[in-house]
Protein backbone atom coordinates (compact mmCIF):
# COMPACT_ATOMS: atom_id res chain seq x y z
CA UNK A 1 0.00 0.00 0.00
CA UNK A 2 1.85 3.25 -0.83
CA UNK A 3 2.20 6.09 1.51
CA UNK A 4 1.98 9.66 1.00
CA UNK A 5 4.16 11.78 2.79
CA UNK A 6 3.78 15.55 2.20
CA UNK A 7 7.08 17.50 2.79
CA UNK A 8 7.05 21.41 3.59
CA UNK A 9 10.36 23.07 3.78
CA UNK A 10 11.20 25.82 6.35
CA UNK A 11 12.85 28.04 4.00
CA UNK A 12 12.99 30.63 6.51
CA UNK A 13 15.09 28.50 8.81
CA UNK A 14 17.22 26.66 5.83
CA UNK A 15 18.56 30.44 5.05
CA UNK A 16 19.54 31.57 8.45
CA UNK A 17 21.22 27.96 8.71
CA UNK A 18 23.18 28.76 5.41
CA UNK A 19 24.17 32.21 6.92
CA UNK A 20 26.01 30.58 10.02
CA UNK A 21 29.36 31.12 11.01
CA UNK A 22 29.99 27.98 10.54
CA UNK A 23 28.80 27.37 7.05
CA UNK A 24 31.20 29.95 6.37
CA UNK A 25 34.23 28.83 7.83
CA UNK A 26 33.31 25.26 6.20
CA UNK A 27 33.31 27.17 2.70
CA UNK A 28 36.30 29.18 3.46
CA UNK A 29 38.03 25.92 4.49
CA UNK A 30 36.70 24.25 0.99
CA UNK A 31 37.83 27.58 -0.39
CA UNK A 32 41.45 27.14 0.81
CA UNK A 33 41.87 23.77 -0.49
CA UNK A 34 41.23 25.29 -4.23
CA UNK A 35 43.93 28.13 -3.21
CA UNK A 36 46.20 25.46 -2.58
CA UNK A 37 45.70 24.20 -5.73
CA UNK A 38 45.81 26.75 -7.54
CA UNK A 39 48.71 28.24 -6.64
CA UNK A 40 50.60 24.44 -6.60
CA UNK A 41 49.46 24.65 -10.85
CA UNK A 42 49.89 28.28 -11.49
CA UNK A 43 53.08 29.01 -13.39
CA UNK A 44 56.00 29.85 -11.48
CA UNK A 45 57.00 32.93 -13.81
CA UNK A 46 54.17 34.51 -12.81
CA UNK A 47 55.01 34.90 -8.82
CA UNK A 48 52.45 38.11 -8.83
CA UNK A 49 49.44 36.08 -10.44
CA UNK A 50 49.81 32.99 -8.02
CA UNK A 51 50.73 35.36 -4.50
CA UNK A 52 47.39 37.06 -5.58
CA UNK A 53 44.87 34.17 -5.30
CA UNK A 54 42.49 34.43 -2.23
CA UNK A 55 39.07 33.99 -1.12
CA UNK A 56 36.49 36.69 -0.39
CA UNK A 57 33.48 36.25 2.00
CA UNK A 58 30.25 37.66 0.33
CA UNK A 59 27.59 38.42 2.40
CA UNK A 60 24.25 37.98 1.62
CA UNK A 61 20.76 37.87 2.89
CA UNK A 62 20.07 34.49 1.12
CA UNK A 63 23.12 32.13 1.71
CA UNK A 64 26.50 32.22 2.70
CA UNK A 65 29.20 32.53 -0.51
CA UNK A 66 32.90 32.20 -0.50
CA UNK A 67 34.64 33.43 -3.49
CA UNK A 68 37.99 32.41 -4.83
CA UNK A 69 39.73 35.13 -6.56
CA UNK A 70 42.76 35.99 -8.52
CA UNK A 71 43.62 39.50 -8.10
CA UNK A 72 46.52 40.11 -10.50
CA UNK A 73 46.12 41.98 -13.20
CA UNK A 74 47.19 39.70 -16.13
CA UNK A 75 44.51 36.94 -14.20
CA UNK A 76 41.84 37.35 -16.54
CA UNK A 77 44.80 36.46 -19.59
CA UNK A 78 46.09 33.86 -17.13
CA UNK A 79 42.49 31.82 -16.76
CA UNK A 80 40.66 32.48 -20.20
CA UNK A 81 44.08 33.26 -23.12
CA UNK A 82 43.77 35.79 -25.37
CA UNK A 83 43.98 36.31 -29.20
CA UNK A 84 46.74 37.33 -31.11
CA UNK A 85 47.18 41.21 -31.27
CA UNK A 86 49.69 43.66 -32.10
CA UNK A 87 51.66 45.78 -29.61
CA UNK A 88 52.56 49.11 -30.33
CA UNK A 89 54.14 52.01 -27.88
CA UNK A 90 52.50 54.10 -25.50
CA UNK A 91 54.31 56.95 -24.24
CA UNK A 92 57.54 55.92 -26.58
CA UNK A 93 58.43 55.64 -30.54
CA UNK A 94 59.49 52.49 -30.10
CA UNK A 95 59.29 48.82 -27.95
CA UNK A 96 62.52 47.86 -26.73
CA UNK A 97 63.17 44.80 -24.08
CA UNK A 98 66.66 42.95 -23.22
CA UNK A 99 67.40 40.17 -25.87
CA UNK A 100 66.08 42.19 -29.09
CA UNK A 101 68.23 43.49 -31.36
CA UNK A 102 67.36 46.75 -31.74
CA UNK A 103 63.89 49.04 -31.11
CA UNK A 104 61.20 47.71 -32.90
CA UNK A 105 57.91 50.34 -33.77
CA UNK A 106 55.34 46.95 -32.92
CA UNK A 107 55.50 43.43 -32.23
CA UNK A 108 52.87 40.87 -33.08
CA UNK A 109 52.10 38.92 -30.75
CA UNK A 110 50.91 35.39 -31.26
CA UNK A 111 48.03 35.67 -28.22
CA UNK A 112 48.09 33.19 -25.10
CA UNK A 113 46.67 29.81 -24.58
CA UNK A 114 43.88 30.05 -21.52
CA UNK A 115 45.58 27.87 -19.03
CA UNK A 116 42.14 27.81 -16.77
CA UNK A 117 44.53 27.56 -13.45
CA UNK A 118 41.27 28.54 -10.86
CA UNK A 119 38.63 26.54 -13.10
CA UNK A 120 40.93 23.30 -12.70
CA UNK A 121 41.71 23.41 -9.54
CA UNK A 122 37.93 23.88 -8.62
CA UNK A 123 37.30 20.61 -9.84
CA UNK A 124 39.90 18.83 -8.85
CA UNK A 125 38.62 20.13 -5.07
CA UNK A 126 35.11 19.40 -5.95
CA UNK A 127 36.28 15.64 -5.20
CA UNK A 128 37.46 15.82 -2.02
Amino acid sequence: MPVKVKFRADRAGIARMLRQEWMYRELERRADRVIVRARVTAPVRSYEYRSRIGRERVESARTATVRVVARADHSLILEQGSRPHIIEPRRKQALAWPGVAHPVKRVHHPGTPAMHILRNALIAGAGD
